[in-house]
């Protein structure tokens, strides 16, 4: 044989692998096998994240204390910090609901979770138990957590009606959901996140909630509490 109809024959023959190639890749991905990382919105270091999350102005303009208050945890209650970052809220939380109660700081990140740990550690705080969630659910202990706090997360969830429907499982009965977020003078850069009032309280809704409380802080911000219908 020619070199000629060797090379012909060579690149026939490649284009059948690379065919053969894409359609198991099809098969695979369409089976479920091969799921695409679903990212959360506005993703950043997680070095950058602490540093944003705890900074003094941030804090103050969060009156973290004064939320803390307002949701009347009690103790030896259980609360999930959903998105809990640096463990802003995860530490106040586990004060409020004592040594008999515990808090869940869930982060899709584990090096933000090994900080909140840290953080725990360093102000001896024995009640905080990090969970790695995951971008499509925060996998927590089925049943067994009387309030979820969702503090400036929600708006970085991709898919959030979907995420807050898979919450009612997570609670006891009667428990709580909390979300805290941006109402109006949305920070530049939150473009892609924006949404509406209105669309958190159709997803909640649509997710089997309803509001019994609204306050009117911290500034710029909406902050509501939820229970199951």
């Amino acid at each position: 044989m020619s070199e000629t109809c060797q090379n012909r024959v060579g690149r026939k023959e490649f284009r059948k692998r690379i065919c053969w190639s894409a359609w198991v890749a099809v098969a695979i991905l369409g089976a479920g096998l091969l799921a695409p990382a679903l990212p959360q919105l506005g993703s950043r270091p997680p070095k950058e994240w602490i540093e944003r999350l705890e900074r003094p102005d941030r804090v103050a303009k969060l009156e973290t204390e004064r939320v803390v208050s307002a949701l009347k945890v009690k103790n030896g209650d259980v609360v999930a910090d959903i998105g809990a970052g640096s463990g802003l809220f995860s530490r106040p939380l586990a004060r409020a609901v004592g040594p008999a109660g515990k808090v869940y700081a869930v982060d899709i990140n584990q090096e933000l979770l090994d900080y909140t740990a840290q953080r725990a550690r360093q102000e001896k705080i024995t009640n905080i138990q990090t969970v790695l969630g995951e971008p499509v659910d925060p996998k927590l202990p089925p049943g067994g957590v009387d309030l979820i706090f969702i503090c400036d997360v929600l708006h970085h969830i991709e898919h959030r009606q979907a995420y807050l429907s898979k919450l009612p499982r997570y609670l006891k009965p009667g428990g709580r959901l909390v979300i805290l977020d941006f109402a109006q003078n949305w920070p530049e850069g939150h473009e892609e996140m924006r949404f509406e009032v209105a669309d958190v309280e159709a997803w909640v809704k649509s997710a089997g909630f309803r509001r019994v409380q609204a306050f009117d802080f911290p500034k710029d911000a909406f902050f509501h509490i939820y229970e199951r219908e």
